[in-house]
């Protein structure tokens, strides 16, 4: 049904790879844990133009209590591109039909930044899917926001000098200039792969209509959010526009709080997915559905 192989990886002993086939070509995937038939799945949805590298360390925790799928969003990593411009809606649709190649008919789901867009969309279209919803950073994006944002996503053009390499790596560092120096080469490399598509998740973000599609969610959700994220003052927003919300802001964190701080992710989801929302949330907001 789906291929699977053992690669380990330097970062994350636990943490595999493999593909699965869809009807809109091969997507690839870390995993992480032991496969229950007893058990809900955890899905992991990442950031652009990042992929499921961001989440080694994260799985590697979490895959001690459950079974971990972090696809890669089409275009980006392993995963092969559309044929067409991707579109929120369109990625979720292939991720789904991963899940179904899968046989995953309930999960819970976790996605960061354009990754949050993705799971939501997923959840707002089969809601029978997700169990509980865990956000972090989701693009809940003010008006003010977009205009200024839209003009800084350009695509990656080669230059013969190789300037085009710096120019990355300066934006790069910019978003968090105190990440290892070897998290901002990784996230280079891939901006760098992603090419001239690049921008296309970013466009599909703009697009998306998360501020409408967040109060329809009938699941559980948890928007959580490091202090020190780009998109920090979009936590508020999201998290009031729930039906059945609860709100965890880090005192640490940004950009890249799943990779540096994969330990306090991993037990706010543990508790999340445990207690449910609005319980154990006692500094942070919560409403109870």
């Amino acid at each position: 049904m789906y291929q699977h192989s053992d690669i380990k990886t330097s970062a994350a002993p636990s943490v595999s790879k493999g593909y699965v086939s869809t009807a809109f070509g091969q997507v690839h995937y870390r995993a992480a844990g032991t496969r229950r038939p007893d058990q809900i799945p955890l899905v992991l949805l990442h950031q652009t133009a990042s992929s499921s590298a961001m989440y080694e360390r994260l799985l590697a925790d979490l895959g001690r209590d459950y079974w971990c799928f972090a696809p890669d969003t089409p275009g980006f990593g392993g995963t092969d591109a559309l044929a067409e411009r991707g579109t929120i809606e369109r990625y979720a649709e292939v991720m789904i039909a991963a899940l179904r190649r899968l046989e995953i008919e309930r999960c819970f789901l976790f996605g960061h930044h354009s990754g949050a867009s993705i799971a939501v969309q997923i959840a707002h279209a089969r809601p029978e899917l997700v169990e509980k919803l865990a956000l972090s950073g989701p693009p809940y994006l003010t008006k003010a926001q977009l205009e200024k944002l839209i003009p800084t996503v350009t695509p990656v053009r080669l230059e013969e000098d190789g300037g085009h390499l710096l120019s990355v790596w300066q934006r790069i560092r910019a978003k968090e200039p105190s990440a290892p120096l070897e998290l901002s080469h990784r996230e280079t490399v891939l901006n760098l792969i992603a090419g001239a598509r690049y921008p296309e998740a970013y466009d599909a973000v703009f697009a998306h209509d998360l501020p409408g599609q967040l109060p329809e969610l009938g699941c559980e959700t948890l928007v959580m959010v490091g202090e020190h994220d780009t998109i920090r003052a979009s936590a508020e927003p999201a998290f009031a526009a729930l039906r059945r919300g609860t709100l965890r802001v880090f005192p640490v964190g940004g950009t890249y709080i799943c990779d540096r701080e994969p330990g306090m992710v991993a037990e706010a989801l543990r508790e999340f997915f445990r207690k449910g929302s609005g319980e154990g949330a006692e500094s942070e907001g919560a409403k109870r559905p």
